[in-house]
């Protein structure tokens, strides 16, 4: 047997068996994929999971186009909003809060706004969801 073809076979099989959105004991792990049409607009989001909680970098689509990542690092997910024309709109961070009535994400820290040319146009401060100051340019 060619050693081409049987590598080939060999890669085939292993990505074949590689699935996606999949539960071990109720909890999401792994790679993800969400799709779905709204108002003829393709939203699609791919990323992984590790015990229910996003990890490492997840992307989200519309209609093809990147219009958002979230990359998550210790309990922070940092980021990044574009406009459909792949540049930067927005860039800040959310955070993972435990409370009584349950998980919730909350954006933090400062947030800044960019125009068109990549010029900021304005800085938001956040306090566990809250506006606590905001500064246009």
């Amino acid at each position: 047997m060619n050693w081409k073809f049987l590598s080939f076979l060999m890669l085939m099989v292993l990505f074949s068996s590689c699935k996606i959105n999949k539960t071990i004991n109720h909890d999401r792990v792994g790679k993800w994929v969400y799709k779905d049409t709204v108002n003829g607009i393709l939203y699609k989001s791919k990323g992984r999971y590790k015990k229910s909680i996003e990890i490492k970098t997840w992307k989200h689509y519309e209609n093809r186009k990147l219009v958002k990542t979230e990359k998550y690092i210790d309990g922070i997910c940092h980021i990044k909003t574009f406009d459909h024309k792949g540049r930067i709109t927005s860039t800040g961070q959310s955070m993972m809060v435990e409370e009584q009535d349950g998980t919730h994400w909350y954006i933090i820290g400062e947030w800044t706004f960019f125009d068109k040319n990549g010029n900021v146009i304005g800085i938001k401060k956040y306090e566990k969801g809250e506006l606590i100051s905001e500064q246009a340019m």
